[in-house]
């Protein structure tokens, strides 16, 4: 179980290595144009997604991890950051496609062989933080798209030494993590609002202590380490308790936190513990299709986002915004999380 998991972490990592690195790259052609490729990108790649859950339970046999690999290499192939030409916006949306069918097959694999667990799925998850710091360092750095087949063999060959534990199997877990008396709908709808919300809170939170680049890797990887550790301890003292311990616990730290490292650090890995929760909630009423579960968490993600591309806050406005969407998410998470 945590040996595919692990796997999948690594497999994630560098997915997101090779998209963050040919983003990087492409930063010369403007700030206007580079936004817009990012939010093209953003789109593609989590939108998607439960598409490719849903094709995946209709077609069994169909090997979406190579398939995604395959997309990725072509946008690596046709990539050329030297020049400004629409065959780089078409690399973007090639690379964003592998990345939406690479995120199936981790979140597919990990929730099928997990035995109702929430850890296997959230480390996989959190390696993606790992993966975009040092991907955005090494195409800042400017080095060779070529050097990016390493991440393309290494996704390779834990897709060879996975595939066989998870392909054709159709013995789901069964998660109940939620209140069984509240609708299916209302569920949906909580995990969906959670997600979009704990996505735009994490661009909101203030951080002025983030100058150097060991800064940046402390706090993605501390999103990356958080969101793994949530699932965790989710799994030990159960939803309920670490939703609302998480969510509530963050909001003085986030808010306190934009000149103070420390605090802001702490903040930030408590506020990422809830990821795998939403994630649970959605496999606890369709967990016959989890990749349409985790598709659904996906398309919150990129709407949490988008509002980032449109609209800039002062620090005191993202500071009531923290606060009042914290204790709306830690609300709804009280009323639909099973207790126990």
């Amino acid at each position: 179980m945590y040996k595919n998991a692990w796997l999948m972490f690594i497999m994630h990592m560098m997915v997101e290595i090779i998209c963050f690195t040919l983003l990087a790259m492409l930063k010369h052609i403007g700030l206007i144009e580079a936004a817009l490729i990012s939010m093209l990108f953003d789109i593609v790649a989590f939108c998607p997604q439960f598409i490719f859950g849903i094709i995946h339970e209709k077609y069994k046999k169909l090997d979406l991890g190579t398939t995604g690999v395959v997309l990725m290499l072509l946008s690596i192939i046709i990539a050329n950051p030297n020049k400004d030409s629409i065959i780089n916006t078409f690399a973007i949306i090639l690379v964003a496609i592998g990345n939406a069918i690479l995120h199936e097959c981790g979140a597919i694999q990990t929730t099928l062989l997990s035995k109702a667990k929430l850890f296997p799925s959230a480390l996989f998850v959190g390696g993606g933080s790992f993966g975009v710091v040092i991907g955005q360092t090494l195409g800042n750095l400017g080095i060779s798209k070529w050097w990016l087949l390493v991440p393309i063999i290494i996704c390779v060959l834990t897709i060879i030494t996975t595939n066989k534990d998870w392909l054709n199997n159709d013995e789901y877990p069964i998660f109940n993590i939620v209140v069984s008396k509240v609708p299916v709908m209302t569920i949906i709808i909580v995990a969906f609002t959670v997600t979009l919300t704990r996505s735009y809170i994490g661009y909101a939170i203030p951080i002025s202590w983030k100058k150097e680049l060991w800064q940046s890797f402390l706090l993605f990887f501390t999103m990356g380490i958080g969101k793994a550790f949530g699932g965790f301890v989710a799994d030990k003292i159960g939803a309920y308790k670490t939703a609302l311990i998480t969510t509530l616990g963050s909001i003085p730290f986030l808010i306190a936190g934009e000149n103070l490292m420390i605090v802001s650090i702490i903040g930030i890995f408590l506020f990422s513990m809830t990821m795998s929760i939403t994630f649970g909630m959605l496999l606890s009423i369709i967990g016959k299709n989890p990749g349409l579960a985790f598709g659904i968490t996906t398309v919150a993600l990129a709407c949490g986002v988008l509002p980032v591309f449109f609209i800039k806050l002062s620090t005191m406005t993202n500071i009531i915004v923290i606060i009042f969407a914290s204790l709306m998410c830690a609300f709804l998470l009280s009323k639909t999380l099973r207790k126990g």
